[in-house]
């Protein structure tokens, strides 16, 4: 742990132990999974295995532009960084994060003076208004390309700091001063950088449009799994474990597990881009990913065909709708999101069991309850907990389980 903590701690939103000595953070999460396990009458309390990196591990960050109220007087208009803690309507302005890189700061430095030099409006999402939304950094950690995605809203509005038009009158978005902006990411070793639109009322970084404005839109990132190496396309909309060098030890895990059970057919519900799935394809005739999403179905189809991996499909569409209609799988493979498994998957699962299933969990509180459910047809084999979120309560679990019979 670094001499001095974060200055923004406590006031910002995020890394809520950070007081707390590492190895009893994981004590801390080792507690969360064996509760877990106690809850589905199981005596297992598996140790957490510690992040390769404590800090400066994530490899996605979402910052928030926010305006200054009240007003100071000759003061900065402008804040960049993330949401107060339990204020969602105020933002901390942040020169570092010791979660991301130390690029990370140079770009948002350089975003910063870039915003306030063109005078720029942030978006205030009380009132609605405001042209400048969200700040997306994501970065391939193993093969050290960087993306920057800069959100805003349709219309650049005219009423800005020390420039204010006539009520009303906007300027069109193509106004956008483009040039500006990626002249402002020079510092930062950006491969790619976009330019994003959310016209709604909704304040998230998603998109309604996407225009590329440097680069190919996307970045490559490398998983070193034991025996295998995978590439992964990364767009602006795909899942990817935030913490790369960790999701390496939690995906070979499940690799070892398959390997070792050599089946014919796995099944990959909520795959998302395909990462669990394609990772465990050598060891298999057949794997077939089902999302919901369709653009993580279009990111997993080309991190397939990056890899040359023919054995694998991947079908969009809700897992407890497609599920029950798959031939019947040797291994199932589940990653819920934290709600964990729809009521309608699990009682499909518990209608015609795999021989093996193995669940991926980010939330131990309700895989607690799932394992009970799952328990009148499977016995827990193995389990292992790994640390993705240093400095959060968050740990993700695996679990290997047997039909009973």
């Amino acid at each position: 742990m670094p001499d001095e903590r974060c200055r923004h701690f406590g006031e910002c939103g995020g890394c809520s132990s950070q007081d707390v000595p590492y190895e009893e953070q994981l004590i801390a999460k080792a507690g969360r999974v064996s509760a877990a396990f106690s809850a589905a009458g199981l005596d297992l309390s598996p140790a957490v295995r510690p992040a390769p990196a404590a800090w400066r591990y994530r490899n996605k960050m979402e910052f928030s532009f926010g305006d200054v109220y009240p007003p100071e007087e000759n003061g900065p208009w402008l804040r960049l960084g993330f949401k107060a803690r339990k204020r969602w309507n105020k933002v901390i302005d942040v020169g570092s994060c010791l979660l991301c890189s130390e690029e990370a700061s140079a770009i948002l430095a350089g975003v910063r003076e870039w915003a306030l030099a063109e005078r720029l409006e942030p978006y205030n999402g009380v009132k609605k208004v405001g042209f400048l939304r969200y700040l997306v950094l994501r970065e391939a950690r193993n093969t050290a390309e960087r993306m920057v995605l800069l959100v805003t809203t349709a219309a650049l509005s005219a009423e800005l700091p020390g420039r204010r038009p006539a009520r009303g009158r906007t300027t069109p978005a193509g106004s956008f001063p483009k040039e500006s902006f990626l002249k402002a990411l020079a510092a930062g070793k950006v491969s790619t950088a976009l330019w994003g639109v959310n016209a709604r009322v909704a304040d998230t970084a998603d998109c309604d449009s996407r225009e590329v404005l440097s680069g190919s839109g996307f970045i490559t990132e490398v998983l070193n799994l034991p025996g295998r190496s995978l590439k992964f396309r990364i767009s602006p909309q795909s899942f990817f474990q935030t913490n790369t060098l960790a999701a390496e030890l939690l995906y070979g895990r499940v690799r070892a597990w398959v390997k070792a059970l050599a089946p014919e057919r796995v099944q990959d519900l909520y795959c998302g881009g395909g990462g669990i799935g394609l990772s465990v394809a050598d060891a298999c005739r057949e794997v077939v990913g089902v999302e919901s999403n369709p653009l993580g179905v279009a990111d997993a189809k080309v991190n397939a065909a990056l890899n040359g991996i023919a054995n694998s499909r991947f079908l969009q569409g809700l897992s407890e709708d497609i599920m029950p209609l798959l031939p019947p799988a040797d291994v199932l493979i589940v990653d819920p999101p934290r709600p964990g498994l729809h009521p309608k998957l699990l009682a499909a699962v518990l209608s015609n069991p795999a021989p093996f299933l193995i669940y991926v969990s980010c939330n131990p509180d309700v895989l607690g309850l799932n394992l009970k459910a799952l328990g009148t047809a499977y016995e827990v084999s193995e389990a292992e907990a790994f640390d993705l979120f240093p400095h959060t309560p968050h740990v993700e679990t695996a679990v290997l389980m047997r039909r009973r019979g």
